[in-house]
This record gives structure tokens, C-alpha cells and sequence, in this order.
């Protein structure tokens, strides 16, 4: 069994709607903030790759230019001129005004990137977890972990489970320890930073939650604060008074939802 951090949120949040989404395989409605998180990570992960130590040889890879504000705007344009998935005008100037903030708080002092846009697997108890990091970054004392959130900050502290495993992944990916774990939230320009914690712990929580979910039977709906922004509330027994049978995925399209990307 694959399952990656999103999974095990689901999970965590809701039982009825992981089985849904990752049993039943309905896949979720396509949503505006998603495209406009999707430039915006894929600006920045172009404009940090300009950061990179080059490896030798490779320095004609990296001119300067590649640090430039105009650059990292082209890297959105990129995405706003793209016909298969454009950006609309307003996420296209909300963009713009995100990242030309993003450049003039850190101009000057960009850190090294370590690793970008970067998969990892590890084996944790019965199942294999797969996630991606946004960015890894060098600092003095070791390595920071940093995941970018399009969202406005939340009042709540990091989720201890995407700490955990960020940590472990890190730990699988390259046999060491990342010493800060960060959000970046780029509506607000500031950074919320978590110190390092047991690995063992985290180890031990993530393959707590994976062997619930591999003996889970009935997966009841919990309602919450996360029903918000459910796409299977038709489906659901406490929010809908005459909920829709669990159809095949062959049919989910005939329901308006859409096949992307995990």
C-alpha cells in the first residue's frame, strides 16, 4: 500500500472521505487556488534552480540573469501563457504582486538550494510513503526544509504530521538530519519555522496511523471543520439528507469530476 502525507491527513480528518478518495478512487474537483498554487510553485522552482551550486562544468547553465526579478515574473508568464492550463488575469496579477514581494524580501540573500522539487519513499510498518519537497535549502547549521502555502496562515501550529514526515523523508532521501522544518506562506510573506523533533517518534506515529488505515472496515464519516472544502459531500451520510450511492470511477465523470494528478 502507497500512501503519501495527503493520504494520511485524509485519514486523519475523515475516514468516509479516504475511502472515497483513495479506495472508491474518486478523484477531486478541479479548483482556481490549485492552478495558481501550481504557477507559482513551478515559478519558483525554476528561479531557485538558477540558484544551484553548478556542478563543474555546468557554470554556463546558471548566468545571472537567472537571479533576476524579471526572470522570476517570465517564469510566471510562462504559466499564464499556457493554453492548456492558463492562469486567469486576476490570479496572474496576484501572482505577480507574490512574487515581486517574494524578490524584494530576499534580494540579496538568497539561500542555496540543496534540493528542489525533489520525490521521496521510504518503508514505514506495512506500506511505502511517498511525498516531493518544494525545497531543501543549505544553512549554517545543516538543512532547512521549506514547503510554500498559497493559503493565509493559519492560527494552529504546523501539522506535527507533515513534520513527521518531511523528517523521515529527508532522513530516507539522504541518510541525514534536517535541522529546521518551514512553511512559507507567500500571501504573507513570513515563515513559520518548526525545530527538528525525534525521529524514532515521528517514525512510530506515521506507522500507527498506516496500520489503522490498513485495518480500517467501516470508514465512518467525522464531520469537521474540513467539510468545508469536501468535493463527496453528495456521498456523505451526515451532510447529505439523501446521499448519492458510491459509483464506479467509469462514472464519476458524469458527476463533473476530474482526473488529475495526485
Amino acid at each position: 500500500m502507497n500512501l503519501s502525507y495527503t493520504a494520511l491527513q485524509t485519514f486523519q480528518n475523515c475516514h468516509f472521505r479516504y475511502h472515497l478518495r483513495y479506495n472508491c478512487r474518486l478523484p477531486s474537483r478541479p479548483r482556481p487556488a490549485a492552478q495558481s498554487s501550481r504557477a507559482l510553485h513551478g515559478a519558483l522552482h525554476l528561479f531557485h534552480q538558477g540558484l544551484k551550486k553548478p556542478r563543474s562544468g555546468d557554470e554556463a547553465l546558471f548566468p545571472p540573469a537567472a537571479v533576476s526579478l524579471d526572470t522570476l515574473l517570465s517564469h510566471l508568464k510562462g504559466y499564464y501563457d499556457n493554453p492548456t492550463r492558463p492562469l486567469t488575469e486576476s490570479q496572474y496579477r496576484e501572482g505577480r504582486a507574490l512574487l515581486t514581494r517574494y524578490w524584494e524580501v530576499h534580494r540579496g540573500h538568497f539561500p542555496t538550494p540543496y534540493l528542489l522539487e525533489e520525490k521521496f519513499q521510504l518503508h514505514a510498518g506495512p506500506f511505502l510513503l511517498t511525498g516531493r519537497f518544494d525545497r531543501v535549502d543549505e544553512i549554517p547549521d545543516g538543512f532547512e526544509i521549506l514547503d510554500y502555502k498559497l493559503a493565509h496562515r493559519s492560527l494552529l501550529p504546523p501539522d506535527p504530521l507533515q513534520l513527521d514526515v518531511y523528517q523521515l523523508g529527508f532522513q530516507a532521501l539522504t541518510g541525514q538530519v534536517a535541522k529546521k522544518l518551514s512553511f512559507y506562506y507567500l500571501k504573507l510573506g513570513e515563515k513559520v519555522t518548526a525545530e527538528q523533533e525525534d525521529l524514532g517518534a515521528a517514525r512510530a506515529r506515521v506507522q500507527t496511523l498506516g496500520r489503522e488505515i490498513s485495518r480500517e472496515q467501516e470508514f465512518r464519516p467525522h464531520e469537521g471543520p474540513w467539510c468545508a472544502t469536501c468535493d463527496f459531500q453528495e456521498f456523505c451520510p451526515v451532510k447529505a439528507k439523501n446521499p448519492r450511492p458510491v459509483l464506479a470511477v467509469g462514472r464519476a465523470r458524469q458527476l463533473g469530476f476530474d482526473f488529475g494528478e495526485e
